[in-house]
């Protein structure tokens, strides 16, 4: 059963659940993907009703878009999707940096149109503040994309409430990417409420936490050594150990539902006020049907009162970083990507 929302103030329509397809990259920072399964997962989750799939140009320095573009093409399905894609985070040899000065959102734009084999982009975001642009060019420049109808939606991606409230001075906005998930949630503070307030769509990423809200690595599965879960503190050292307990107590109201605890943080997340989707990876065809396990049912009230408790007792135990979690992931980002690229 697929669910939809409307994308902010725009005309487009878009599914509860969203596909991601950073990992079919296929870089160091996800490890290795074949890119046979990629397409057909991506057939799969269209058949099942998904209609966003995200996706960005530093995602395997390209080859993400060029298999999104090949699973589309090759079955005609470029009118069945919403085709969301990134400006922002460019690449040359070892270095990765922020560029969202006019010229080059408009060279990025053109080599995205050409790797996804299309003449538009349906939502288009900007994937990091750049702190040495001014947020009124980069705008300024979306808004023209979108005004010539290149573009059909634009959105932005770890944005901050003042970073929206200047974009909104010379641009549209219909959507924000944030991280969020039952074990994220600073974007409640103040972020979530300012989408609310202004009609500006949450598509929440990393709904799962890179995994770890599976469970699966805390009950048997063994840990990727990819770059993605080493920098991951939830798989370090005491808050592994918390994490576990936590999981199991969550994995418990799961199986009430007779829903796997993936499904059930799933739920959480689509169900929370001003989340439009989430945006879920998947590998095969066996993740993504699962994935949509989360749809068609709703956690009682009784079990939310006890899953917020949960979650508190957590917050208290493990305590969070000063450090925007925001600027810690692109710091990490940078890094990571830096010393892989060549």
């Amino acid at each position: 059963m697929t669910e939809y929302q409307k994308l902010g103030k725009s005309d487009l329509t878009i599914t509860k659940v969203s596909l991601g397809a950073w990992a079919f990259g296929s870089d160091e920072w996800w490890g290795s993907q074949d890119d046979k399964l990629s397409v057909e997962t991506i057939w799969r989750a269209i058949d099942l009703g998904i209609n966003l799939i995200d996706t960005a140009p530093i995602y395997g320095r390209g080859h993400s878009e060029i298999i999104v573009a090949k699973a589309l093409k090759e079955k005609n399905l470029r009118d069945k999707v919403i085709l969301a894609t990134k400006t922002g985070l460019r690449w040359k040899g070892r270095l990765i940096y922020s560029n969202l000065r006019r010229e080059s959102i408009l060279e990025e734009f053109q080599e995205s149109l050409e790797r996804l084999d299309t003449d538009y982009i349906d939502l288009y975001q900007v994937h990091w503040p750049d702190p040495h642009t001014p947020i009124s060019e980069t705008a300024s420049c979306l808004c023209e994309l979108y005004q010539k109808k290149k573009i059909r939606a634009i959105g932005v991606s770890n944005y901050s409430v003042r970073e929206m409230t200047e974009f909104l001075k010379y641009s549209p906005l219909h959507s924000l990417q944030p991280l969020y998930n039952m074990f994220r949630r600073e974007i409640e503070k103040d972020i979530l409420p300012f989408c609310i307030e202004n009609n500006i769509s949450v598509i929440a990423y990393s709904p799962l936490n890179n995994g770890i809200l599976t469970g699966k690595f805390f009950f048997g599965e063994k840990i990727p050594k990819d770059e993605v879960r080493k920098c991951n503190v939830d798989l370090r050292g005491r808050n592994f150990q918390i994490n576990k307990k936590i999981i199991s107590e969550l994995d418990r109201i799961a199986s009430k539902y007779s829903k796997k605890l993936s499904q059930l943080a799933l739920n959480w997340v689509i169900g929370r006020e001003g989340v439009s989707s989430a945006i879920v990876g998947a590998r095969n065809i066996k993740q993504i049907e699962e994935n949509l396990g989360c749809m068609g049912w709703e956690i009682l009230k009784e079990d939310l009162i006890k899953i917020e408790e949960i979650l508190e007792r957590r917050e208290s135990l493990i305590g969070l970083d000063p450090a925007p979690i925001s600027k810690r992931i692109k710091h990490l980002l940078f890094h990571y990507l830096s010393n892989f690229l060549k």
